[in-house]
């Protein structure tokens, strides 16, 4: 059975291959349609053969070309998006118009015709083109006339009434299978879209949580044309970054490089969301983080002290394992920030202010292999710190600055 169901679906996927999605989903339905067309033709030719053979014979041949002809409709996909619905389109209405003029309103075929125009309208959408309203009109306009007018059958094929109600019978439940297969498929649709939506609307979640806190991700999501922005009086900033990062480029392949790089960064993400700490943004080989906002938290500049320890122990991990010569160069500043969303199309939140740019002076200014931080910091920070005075140092744009290092972390 499974070797059948996979001949199944690759003849339903037939001529549909390099086709957007929507449009592979449409030719799909419409090989399964035509796959259901095709059986119920050669259902009717048994069924009238074993009835009548001698007097049924033209209409049982028309019913087996006209079978054969519907199952060429997956190899004219590939001519063009819509070269097979046009031929099957075409292959429908004289074969249905026939069938009708054959054996009158009676017999109930035209209602297939009422089946065929709820088909375009779900399968082609009325709004995208001149094949879909074609099909639509022209179909309810073949039935209309049928239903109105009850073209009588011929008098070569009639049949005798209890024979005439059977088949009139059997086309109303085609009709309506073939309206269960189209209410099934609307339904799958609606479920698909909805499960693609919940998707996409969680990945966009994810993804805005990642570029932001969830905090204001969340304020962004609920209002999104809200200017955010505030200030935060206690706050403190990092600058870490990985000196000597440059030369890796030049003995390193660029995968073995940015794989490196990712990997020191992914285990800064992990210690700054381990310690309370927000990532703003990574420039290169330099990460930028914040504590104290927008969460407010007393243990913002130790929270940051911590992670910056720990940095320096990731970065002489890998400066081993890969054989490179990379180290940390750190500055740490505290005081008031003002953090906000930037953009609109592309949205990011970063973070201003004079604390913002001593940080990142004495991040340039700081020495290979150790965490440089302003006495704003020091002063935040309890006795359970190792600390070393450089003394005053003059800093682009700031003039004499007061520096301490953190050598480490009393036990």
């Amino acid at each position: 059975m499974d070797w059948l169901k996979l001949r199944l679906f690759r003849w339903l996927e037939l001529g549909t291959e390099g086709y957007a999605v929507h449009t592979r989903r449409r030719l799909i339905v419409i090989n399964v349609l035509i796959t259901f067309v095709s059986a119920l033709s050669i259902f009717y030719a048994i069924f009238f053969a074993i009835y009548d053979i001698n007097t049924f014979k033209l209409p049982i041949i028309f019913m087996i070309v006209m079978g054969a002809l519907f199952l060429r409709t997956p190899m004219l996909h590939n001519q063009g998006r819509y070269y097979g619905d046009l031929y099957n389109l075409s292959v429908w209405l004289i074969y249905g118009g026939i069938l009708v003029h054959i054996f009158g309103s009676d017999s109930g075929i035209h209602y297939f015709f009422l089946g065929g125009a709820a088909g375009a309208i779900l399968i082609f959408n009325l709004s995208r083109n001149g094949v879909s309203v074609f099909s639509f009109f022209s179909q309810m306009m073949i039935f209309f006339y049928a239903e109105v007018y009850r073209i009588p059958p011929r008098d070569a094929y009639a049949l005798p009434q209890n024979f005439e109600y059977t088949m009139f019978v059997l086309n109303i439940l085609f009709l309506l299978l073939f309206h269960y297969c189209l209410i099934s498929y609307a339904v799958y649709l609606s479920k698909t879209a909805e499960t693609s939506l919940t998707k996409e609307c969680e990945y966009s979640d994810r993804l805005l949580e990642n570029m932001m806190p969830r905090l204001i991700s969340n304020t962004l999501k609920s209002d999104p044309c809200k200017t955010i922005a505030k200030r935060h009086n206690d706050a403190t900033i990092i600058f870490a970054k990985i000196a000597g990062f440059e030369q890796v480029y030049e003995t390193k392949s660029p995968k073995e490089s940015v794989e490196l790089l990712t990997r020191i960064f992914s285990e800064f993400d992990h210690l700054a969301q381990e310690h309370g700490l927000e990532k703003i943004k990574t420039d290169g080989s330099i990460f930028m983080a914040a504590a104290g906002f927008p969460e407010p938290t007393k243990k913002h500049a130790e929270n940051v002290a911590l992670v910056a320890l720990e940095m320096r122990k990731v970065i002489a991990k890998y400066a081993q394992q890969a054989d490179v010569d990379i180290t940390l160069q750190c500055g740490i500043h505290s005081g008031p920030v003002v953090a906000g969303v930037i953009g609109t199309q592309k949205p990011f939140y970063d973070v201003w202010g004079d604390t913002v740019n001593l940080a990142a002076r004495l991040e340039t200014n700081a020495k290979p292999n150790h965490i440089q931080i302003s006495d704003s910091t020091k002063q935040l920070l309890t006795g359970d710190f190792q600390f070393q005075k450089r003394g005053r140092i003059a800093l682009k744009g700031k003039g004499k600055v007061e520096i301490w290092y953190i050598l480490d972390r009393i036990s």
